[in-house]
C-alpha cells in the first residue's frame, strides 16, 4: 500500500505563552483558529495524506519539542502558523537561513497562493517581498521542508483584518492549497453531487463522506449556554445540544452547508463558532 504523505501543522505559542497581544487579539488564539480552517480545507479538498498538529488546544510546547515531534513522525512538510508584531504591515513567510531546495520551493508555492489572497484584502507583502529567511528554531531543527507563516501584524492597521473571520479562513485555505501543490496532492473528485437535507455528496473513490458539526466556544456560565440553546431550538429543527458551557450540533456531510450556518451564527449572535470533523 502506498505511503500517505504526512503534513505537520504547528500553531505557534499556546498556554502560558500568548504570543503577540494587541487590539484585543491574542496570537495563540488566532493561529489555532487558522489551523482549524487549514486542516478542514485539506481534508475536504484533497486525498492521499495524513495530518498532525503540535497542539489542538491552548497548551504550551517548547520549540525543540515541536521540531522533534515532526521529525519523529517523519513528516513530509512542516508549516508553523504565526501572527506578526512590531508595528509593521503585510504578509510574509520565513524559511531557514540555509534552507534546503525543498523549503525554497515550498515557500515559493505557498507565497504565490497566500499573496494572491492577501492582496484581495488590500494586504501586500511586508517590506515589498514575502520571501524571508531567518535562524528560527522550528524551521532550523526540522528535517523536512519547513516554512513559518507571519499572516499580518496584530499591532497595526492589519488588526482589522485579523478580526475578520473571512480573512483568516481565506488565508488558511491559501496555505492549504500551497501545501497541496507542493506535495502534489490529488483533489477529491465529486461525481454527480446531490443536495439533500443533509447535503450529501458521492465520491468516486467510494470513501465514506466526511461528517462535520458546529461547536461554539465556551459561554461564561452553563445558564448562558442554556439560554443560547433555547434561542437556536426556536429557529432550527436539527439536533443541537449543550455540553457543559458550549453548544454542539448534529452532523452534516456537506462542508458548504456547515460553513453557511457557522457564518450565520457568527453574524447573528457574535459567538465564537468552530467547524469540527465528527
Amino acid at each position: 500500500m502506498e505511503r500517505l504523505l504526512r503534513i505537520w501543522i504547528d500553531a505557534g505559542h499556546g498556554g502560558k505563552d500568548p504570543g503577540a497581544v494587541a487590539n484585543g487579539l491574542l496570537e495563540k488564539v488566532l493561529v489555532l483558529l487558522m489551523q482549524v480552517y487549514l486542516i478542514d480545507y485539506l481534508k475536504s479538498s484533497y486525498k492521499g495524506f495524513v495530518v498532525e498538529a503540535t497542539r489542538t488546544t491552548d497548551v504550551f510546547e517548547t520549540l525543540d519539542k515541536r521540531a522533534d515531534r515532526a521529525n519523529t513522525w517523519d513528516a513530509d512538510v512542516f508549516m508553523s502558523l504565526h501572527i506578526n508584531a512590531g508595528g509593521g504591515t503585510g504578509y510574509e513567510s520565513f524559511i531557514y537561513t540555509k534552507a534546503s531546495s525543498g523549503s525554497i520551493s515550498l515557500q515559493q508555492i505557498v507565497n504565490e497562493e497566500a499573496l494572491a489572497v492577501a492582496k484581495k484584502y488590500g494586504l501586500d507583502a511586508h517590506g515589498g517581498t514575502p520571501a524571508k529567511r531567518g535562524n528560527l528554531a522550528v524551521i532550523r531543527e526540522t528535517n523536512m521542508p519547513a516554512i513559518l507563516m507571519e499572516t499580518a501584524y496584530i499591532d497595526s492597521k492589519d488588526a482589522a483584518l485579523l478580526k475578520d473571520d473571512s480573512f483568516l479562513r481565506d488565508m488558511a485555505e491559501a496555505y492549504a492549497r500551497g501545501i497541496a501543490k507542493f506535495l502534489g496532492l490529488q483533489p477529491k473528485v465529486i461525481e454527480n453531487p446531490r443536495q439533500g437535507v443533509a447535503g450529501v455528496s458521492t465520491y468516486i473513490d467510494n470513501q465514506p463522506p466526511q461528517k462535520f458539526r458546529l461547536e461554539t466556544g465556551n459561554f461564561k456560565t452553563e445558564e448562558e449556554a442554556e439560554e443560547a440553546l433555547n434561542k437556536l431550538k426556536q429557529k432550527y429543527l436539527w439536533i443541537i445540544r449543550r455540553e457543559g458551557k458550549k453548544l454542539v450540533t448534529g452532523t452534516w456531510t456537506d462542508a458548504a452547508v456547515v460553513q453557511k450556518y457557522k457564518t450565520e451564527w457568527k453574524q447573528t449572535y457574535k459567538w465564537w463558532v468552530y467547524i469540527k470533523e465528527a
